[in-house]
């Protein structure tokens, strides 16, 4: 077992790396230029959106508030025929700063988890593959399997999900790696106090 402050090196240097990779895939990279299309005239959907004022929130259409409009010939009609979307209103201008910062801290708190888990069934004398494959592991559960669920639910493209999940992997490859080779050595723990590890 090692001690989680033992490996603050890799939590921090592995968290920068996938948030640097983070951006060089969704800034630089083609493959999600297509994920986010322009309207053919957003003139008529500022008007609709200033017109009905809406609050902040997630809208699913075509979707009613009345239970018993849901079994409507008038419902059933619209939801056979569409249009179908998922729409969400945020709660003021977005902000790039503001993205960028809690994506940083999603990174984080992800990386420490991973940590932790490696933590408590690691040793100190860890080889590098067994590092790599709990860590590894950790980071797929998080950055993979942790989002494509919802990913599905809200109909996105089976391309947009199989891309995001191939990022996911990425970042859990990077973090797998840097924690294998920043993985303190069984020397470094004693010397840092580890319980049950004394220098030889």
């Amino acid at each position: 077992m090692v001690e989680l402050l033992d490996l603050w090196l890799p939590i921090l240097v592995s968290t920068v790396v996938v948030f640097i990779a983070s951006m060089i895939i969704w800034m630089g990279m083609p493959h999600h230029k297509a994920d986010m299309k322009v309207l053919p005239d957003e003139a008529v959907m500022d008007r609709a959106l200033g017109e009905l004022k809406l609050q902040p929130g997630g809208y699913y259409i075509p979707n009613c508030s009345d239970k018993e409009k849901f079994k409507g010939d008038a419902f059933k009609d619209r939801w056979k025929n569409g249009p179908w979307a998922f729409l969400q209103i945020p709660a003021g201008r977005p902000s790039f700063a503001v993205n960028m910062s809690v994506t940083f801290l999603e990174f984080l708190v992800v990386t420490i988890f991973a940590a932790y888990l490696a933590s408590v069934t690691l040793s100190a004398s860890a080889a590098y593959l067994d590092v790599f494959q709990v860590v590894g592991t950790a980071g797929v559960l998080a950055y993979v399997l942790g989002t494509i669920h919802h990913e599905f639910f809200q109909m996105k493209t089976v391309r947009h999900v199989l891309f995001c999940a191939f990022d996911g992997v990425v970042y859990a490859l990077l973090t797998a790696g840097i924690f294998g080779w920043l993985w303190p050595t069984m020397e470094a723990a004693a010397g840092a106090g580890v319980p049950g590890i004394s220098a030889p």
